[in-house]
Protein backbone atom coordinates (compact mmCIF):
# COMPACT_ATOMS: atom_id res chain seq x y z
CA UNK A 1 0.00 0.00 0.00
CA UNK A 2 1.25 3.67 -0.72
CA UNK A 3 2.63 5.81 2.30
CA UNK A 4 1.52 8.86 0.83
CA UNK A 5 -0.75 10.42 3.03
CA UNK A 6 -0.27 8.45 5.63
CA UNK A 7 0.12 9.27 9.84
CA UNK A 8 3.74 9.11 10.65
CA UNK A 9 3.92 8.10 14.35
CA UNK A 10 1.27 6.86 17.05
CA UNK A 11 0.01 10.91 17.80
CA UNK A 12 -0.70 11.40 14.11
CA UNK A 13 -2.25 8.18 13.75
CA UNK A 14 -4.58 8.67 16.76
CA UNK A 15 -5.61 12.28 15.23
CA UNK A 16 -6.46 10.28 11.97
CA UNK A 17 -8.66 7.64 14.08
CA UNK A 18 -10.40 10.35 16.03
CA UNK A 19 -11.26 12.55 12.48
CA UNK A 20 -12.15 9.65 10.71
CA UNK A 21 -14.97 8.07 14.12
CA UNK A 22 -16.14 12.14 14.40
CA UNK A 23 -16.65 12.76 10.29
CA UNK A 24 -18.45 9.42 9.88
CA UNK A 25 -20.93 10.08 13.33
CA UNK A 26 -21.60 13.95 12.94
CA UNK A 27 -20.39 14.81 9.52
CA UNK A 28 -17.10 17.28 8.60
CA UNK A 29 -18.98 20.28 9.07
CA UNK A 30 -19.88 19.65 12.56
CA UNK A 31 -16.69 18.31 14.01
CA UNK A 32 -14.50 20.81 15.63
CA UNK A 33 -10.59 20.43 16.06
CA UNK A 34 -11.57 21.25 19.92
CA UNK A 35 -13.57 17.94 19.62
CA UNK A 36 -10.60 16.13 17.76
CA UNK A 37 -8.35 17.24 20.28
CA UNK A 38 -10.37 16.03 23.07
CA UNK A 39 -10.76 12.53 21.62
CA UNK A 40 -7.10 12.28 21.11
CA UNK A 41 -6.31 13.64 24.63
CA UNK A 42 -4.70 16.71 23.33
CA UNK A 43 -4.48 20.95 23.51
CA UNK A 44 -5.91 22.15 20.47
CA UNK A 45 -2.79 23.90 19.66
CA UNK A 46 -1.00 20.78 19.84
CA UNK A 47 -2.84 19.28 16.87
CA UNK A 48 -0.79 21.75 14.68
CA UNK A 49 2.12 19.85 15.23
CA UNK A 50 0.95 17.04 12.95
CA UNK A 51 -1.70 19.02 11.12
CA UNK A 52 -2.10 22.26 8.99
CA UNK A 53 -5.65 21.93 9.31
CA UNK A 54 -8.78 20.44 9.61
CA UNK A 55 -9.42 20.04 5.80
CA UNK A 56 -5.86 18.68 5.54
CA UNK A 57 -6.83 15.87 8.18
CA UNK A 58 -10.00 14.82 5.60
CA UNK A 59 -7.82 15.18 2.58
CA UNK A 60 -5.47 12.68 3.69
CA UNK A 61 -8.49 10.89 4.86
CA UNK A 62 -10.13 10.74 1.54
CA UNK A 63 -6.35 10.06 -0.41
CA UNK A 64 -5.01 7.35 1.89
CA UNK A 65 -8.43 5.81 1.61
CA UNK A 66 -8.65 6.06 -2.74
CA UNK A 67 -4.73 4.92 -2.99
CA UNK A 68 -5.54 2.62 -0.88
CA UNK A 69 -8.93 1.29 -3.05
CA UNK A 70 -6.68 1.39 -5.96
CA UNK A 71 -3.90 -0.76 -4.92
CA UNK A 72 -6.33 -3.15 -3.46
CA UNK A 73 -8.40 -3.51 -6.84
CA UNK A 74 -5.82 -3.51 -8.66
CA UNK A 75 -4.01 -6.12 -7.18
CA UNK A 76 -7.14 -8.28 -7.48
CA UNK A 77 -7.28 -7.57 -11.10
CA UNK A 78 -3.74 -8.09 -11.38
CA UNK A 79 -4.71 -11.81 -10.91
CA UNK A 80 -7.33 -12.43 -13.35
CA UNK A 81 -6.86 -14.57 -16.03
CA UNK A 82 -8.44 -12.37 -19.10
CA UNK A 83 -11.16 -9.21 -19.76
CA UNK A 84 -13.97 -10.87 -18.10
CA UNK A 85 -12.34 -12.01 -15.35
CA UNK A 86 -10.95 -8.53 -14.57
CA UNK A 87 -14.20 -7.12 -14.74
CA UNK A 88 -15.22 -10.01 -11.82
CA UNK A 89 -12.32 -9.39 -9.44
CA UNK A 90 -13.02 -5.29 -9.70
CA UNK A 91 -16.17 -5.72 -8.38
CA UNK A 92 -14.61 -8.44 -5.86
CA UNK A 93 -12.62 -6.79 -4.51
CA UNK A 94 -14.18 -3.16 -4.49
CA UNK A 95 -17.02 -4.96 -2.94
CA UNK A 96 -15.04 -6.03 -0.54
CA UNK A 97 -13.03 -3.47 0.55
CA UNK A 98 -16.12 -1.12 0.96
CA UNK A 99 -17.33 -3.33 3.13
CA UNK A 100 -14.04 -3.87 5.27
CA UNK A 101 -13.52 0.34 4.92
CA UNK A 102 -17.11 1.76 5.44
CA UNK A 103 -16.02 4.37 7.10
CA UNK A 104 -13.80 5.69 5.65
CA UNK A 105 -14.87 5.57 2.43
CA UNK A 106 -18.64 7.02 3.35
CA UNK A 107 -16.43 9.86 4.40
CA UNK A 108 -15.06 10.12 1.22
CA UNK A 109 -18.28 9.61 -0.27
CA UNK A 110 -19.99 12.31 1.04
CA UNK A 111 -17.36 14.86 2.10
CA UNK A 112 -15.93 15.72 -1.29
CA UNK A 113 -17.87 19.07 -1.23
CA UNK A 114 -15.82 20.19 1.99
CA UNK A 115 -12.38 20.32 0.06
CA UNK A 116 -10.91 23.48 -1.52
CA UNK A 117 -10.76 23.05 -5.65
CA UNK A 118 -7.25 21.66 -5.69
CA UNK A 119 -7.27 19.26 -3.29
CA UNK A 120 -10.80 18.20 -4.66
CA UNK A 121 -9.55 18.53 -8.18
CA UNK A 122 -7.20 15.93 -6.20
CA UNK A 123 -8.91 13.28 -5.09
CA UNK A 124 -11.33 13.73 -8.25
CA UNK A 125 -8.64 12.21 -10.26
CA UNK A 126 -7.96 9.38 -8.05
CA UNK A 127 -11.62 8.81 -8.41
CA UNK A 128 -11.32 8.76 -12.23
CA UNK A 129 -8.13 6.33 -11.84
CA UNK A 130 -10.38 4.01 -9.96
CA UNK A 131 -12.99 4.38 -12.51
CA UNK A 132 -10.89 3.52 -15.18
CA UNK A 133 -9.89 0.18 -14.08
CA UNK A 134 -13.29 -1.14 -14.74
CA UNK A 135 -14.30 1.13 -17.82
CA UNK A 136 -11.10 -0.54 -19.57
CA UNK A 137 -11.96 -3.96 -18.27
CA UNK A 138 -15.41 -3.75 -19.56
CA UNK A 139 -14.12 -2.24 -22.54
CA UNK A 140 -11.70 -4.73 -23.29
CA UNK A 141 -14.49 -7.82 -22.53
CA UNK A 142 -16.63 -6.27 -25.03
CA UNK A 143 -13.74 -5.81 -27.42
CA UNK A 144 -12.98 -9.97 -26.77
CA UNK A 145 -16.81 -10.39 -27.40
CA UNK A 146 -17.07 -11.66 -23.90
CA UNK A 147 -19.61 -8.76 -23.23
CA UNK A 148 -22.56 -7.71 -24.73
CA UNK A 149 -23.94 -4.41 -23.21
CA UNK A 150 -25.88 -1.80 -24.65
CA UNK A 151 -23.89 1.38 -22.98
CA UNK A 152 -20.40 0.68 -21.67
CA UNK A 153 -20.78 3.95 -19.47
CA UNK A 154 -24.06 3.20 -18.30
CA UNK A 155 -22.49 0.00 -16.87
CA UNK A 156 -19.01 1.51 -15.86
CA UNK A 157 -21.92 3.66 -13.35
CA UNK A 158 -24.07 0.98 -12.22
CA UNK A 159 -20.76 -0.78 -10.63
CA UNK A 160 -19.48 2.12 -9.39
CA UNK A 161 -22.52 2.49 -7.59
CA UNK A 162 -22.84 -1.08 -6.71
CA UNK A 163 -19.23 -1.32 -5.03
CA UNK A 164 -20.10 1.95 -3.07
CA UNK A 165 -23.47 0.98 -1.80
CA UNK A 166 -22.64 -1.72 0.67
CA UNK A 167 -20.39 0.82 2.64
CA UNK A 168 -23.86 2.20 3.39
CA UNK A 169 -25.29 -1.14 5.20
CA UNK A 170 -22.96 -3.83 5.25
CA UNK A 171 -21.98 -4.46 9.07
CA UNK A 172 -19.54 -6.84 10.79
CA UNK A 173 -21.71 -9.61 11.73
CA UNK A 174 -23.66 -9.73 8.77
CA UNK A 175 -25.61 -13.07 7.80
CA UNK A 176 -22.75 -13.32 4.95
CA UNK A 177 -19.53 -12.27 5.52
CA UNK A 178 -17.91 -10.41 2.79
CA UNK A 179 -16.27 -12.94 -0.05
CA UNK A 180 -20.16 -14.07 0.09
CA UNK A 181 -21.59 -11.01 -0.04
CA UNK A 182 -18.80 -10.06 -3.10
CA UNK A 183 -20.05 -13.39 -4.62
CA UNK A 184 -23.58 -12.55 -4.66
CA UNK A 185 -23.56 -9.27 -5.42
CA UNK A 186 -20.91 -9.39 -8.49
CA UNK A 187 -23.38 -12.00 -9.67
CA UNK A 188 -26.09 -9.29 -9.79
CA UNK A 189 -24.13 -7.02 -11.71
CA UNK A 190 -25.99 -6.79 -14.92
CA UNK A 191 -23.38 -7.63 -17.69
CA UNK A 192 -21.85 -10.61 -15.10
CA UNK A 193 -25.27 -11.44 -14.50
CA UNK A 194 -26.08 -11.59 -18.47
CA UNK A 195 -22.83 -13.70 -18.95
CA UNK A 196 -24.27 -15.97 -16.35
CA UNK A 197 -27.34 -16.43 -17.69
CA UNK A 198 -26.33 -17.32 -21.24
CA UNK A 199 -23.73 -19.72 -19.96
CA UNK A 200 -26.29 -21.93 -17.63
CA UNK A 201 -28.61 -21.34 -20.91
Amino acid sequence: MRAQGRPENQTASAIHRAAVDLFYKQGYAATTLRQIADKVGLQVGSLYNHISSKEDVLFRIMQEIMNDLIDATREEMDQASGPLDKVRAFMHASIRFHGKHRRETLIGNSELRALSPAKRRSIVALRDRYEALLSDAISEAVNANELDIPDEQMAVFAGLAMCAHVASWYRSGHRLDLDQIADYLSQMYAPLGAVAHAEVA
